[in-house]
């Protein structure tokens, strides 16, 4: 007899039962996945699509912060599992945000031996798989070793979602290792926007790329593609990506939903009165709930700057906080395990204390930073130094792909003398096979030889990927579009650039 037949909990109650009936329209109609979903796919969702329609797999865990689109991810995938020919019974969402559904210990086990014995009728290893998605599933206490236990008990197909990543994370490392795999959601890339809301400005674009095929000299191909756009197309494109610029990649300011007006108000409430002011707190002790906002702001006002950690710790304490070295290093580790912060280690990665190395830090979705300073300056008028970074922040949004790691550098040219010239590169990407990519952001008119001469050094000491050509560094421009064959450089104008991926 298999565990699932053996009895255990209590049946869930009627009014459990009718909040389920109602959460999965399509057990009564096949035809009715509510609220409809929208038609545009993020690539995230695809890819989850096609991993979950196979007959077996890990447990898959999305992590991101609110708003971004995790819970309409799981009524697209839920749509497109039916339209393949999956049975409709076959699938059940249990969404934890609803108090009635989490409120019982067991009632996870519960609910799914429900769903097996009387809408799928049959247990869950005979047959076709069951599809489970457990939405905001941080919200049921234990929730690891619920569906650790429910896993062990129920085969079938997961898909777990939780807005606060922060738990997701620890619990998956600390019950789940060597089950899960981790899809992370950020807010939406420029392309995605457009995709999104925007159709008709990406029909003549080449297809996106994944960040991985940079390594092969793909993105070459797409900015020659690009940059033989009409001056019209890219005049709107332009602007486009001013927008985007400003208000950044969550979905609600792009959707209607969010009038003009309140986008910065919207933005401010949803990562400091609900991310920062509830969702870390409620799972790790933050003794000084402050403390955590005013270090995020100091990132935001920071982005893209080398922040090392006693650097944090001292203006926070100039604030007026008691702050100390150990607790800035446990609260930007919670920043960026919350998907509100990138941190860039040094590469090569160092062996000393990493409290020692400092980490390039920046905020992971440009609009919020605006929203809190109440605006940027314009991409088309202002100074590059003021720019720079900015940038540089807009840039990191679309670095970013499974298998790959991301740092920054920073040497002197003789690594013994440090008093030699300083040497940098903002961004490098590094596959699993060692394969490394630099990546440089110069947004101004005029790009000179001593403005690349930091990427050329590491590309010279570093090696290349692609000894006898193709693509060893990425030069992200404002206007110029070229290809060195000889070195392997491609300088990319950064429209070019957000939109290839």
């Amino acid at each position: 007899m298999t565990p699932e037949r053996s009895g255990g909990s209590t049946n869930p109650s009627l009014e459990t039962i009718q909040v389920l009936a109602d959460l999965n329209p399509w057990w009564r109609d096949p035809r009715e996945v509510r609220p409809a979903p929208p038609p545009y796919r993020r690539p995230r969702v695809r890819d989850l699509l096609e991993r979950l329609a196979r007959p077996k797999g890990l447990i898959e865990v999305v992590r991101g912060p609110r708003q971004v689109g995790k819970t309409t991810g799981i009524y697209q995938i839920v749509e497109d599992l039916i339209a393949r020919g999956v049975a409709s019974r076959d699938i059940v969402l249990i969404r934890f945000d609803l108090e009635i559904l989490r409120e019982q210990r067991g009632s996870l086990r519960s609910m799914l031996r429900w769903f097996a014995r009387d809408v799928r009728k049959r247990p869950m290893d005979e047959g076709a798989p069951a599809y489970v998605f457990l939405d905001e599933v941080h919200k049921l206490d234990r929730w690891h070793e619920e569906v650790k236990h429910a896993g062990d008990t129920f085969p079938a197909r997961w898909l777990l979602t939780g807005s606060s990543s922060v738990l997701v994370a620890r619990g998956g490392r600390e019950s789940l290792a060597g089950r899960i795999f981790t899809t992370e959601f950020p807010p939406f890339s420029f392309r995605e926007v457009l995709e999104s809301w925007k159709p008709e400005r990406v029909e003549a674009l080449p297809a996106p790329l994944r960040f991985e095929q940079a390594f092969s000299g793909d993105l070459i191909q797409s900015n020659e593609a690009l940059s033989t756009l009409r001056p019209q197309q890219k005049l709107a494109l332009s602007r486009e990506l001013d927008r985007y610029y400003m208000r950044g990649g969550y979905p609600r300011l792009h959707s209607g939903e969010v009038h003009d007006d309140h986008w910065a108000d919207y933005l401010v409430q949803t990562v400091f009165e609900n991310v920062l002011g509830a969702d870390i707190p409620d799972l790790f002790p933050i003794e000084q709930p402050n403390l955590l906002r005013h270090i995020y702001l100091s990132v935001a006002r920071q982005t893209s700057q080398i922040l090392p950690q006693n650097q944090i710790t001292r203006l926070a304490n100039d604030a007026g906080f008691r702050a100390n070295q150990p607790t800035v290093g446990k609260y930007l580790h919670y920043l960026a395990e919350a998907l509100l912060i990138r941190e860039f280690r040094h590469y090569p990665l160092s062996k000393k204390v990493p409290a020692r190395v400092p980490a390039k830090l920046t905020v992971s979705d440009l609009g919020v930073r605006n929203a809190i300073f109440r605006g940027a300056p314009s991409l088309a008028e202002s100074d590059p130094s003021m720019l720079g970074p900015l940038v540089e922040t807009l840039a990191q949004s679309v670095i970013r792909d499974h298998g790959l790691q991301v740092h920054y550098w920073r040497e002197n040219e003789d690594p013994s003398n440090r008093r030699s010239r300083v040497h940098e590169v903002d961004f490098v990407v590094e596959r699993l096979d060692g394969a490394v990519l630099p990546i440089e952001v110069k947004y101004r008119k005029r790009i000179d030889a001593e403005d690349v001469a930091g990427l050329r050094h590491f590309i010279a000491t570093h090696g290349r990927v692609h000894p006898t050509g193709g693509l060893n560094g990425i030069v992200v421009t404002r206007d110029l579009s070229r290809y060195e064959e000889e070195s392997g450089i491609l300088f990319i104008p950064l429209l070019s650039f957000l939109l290839a991926f």
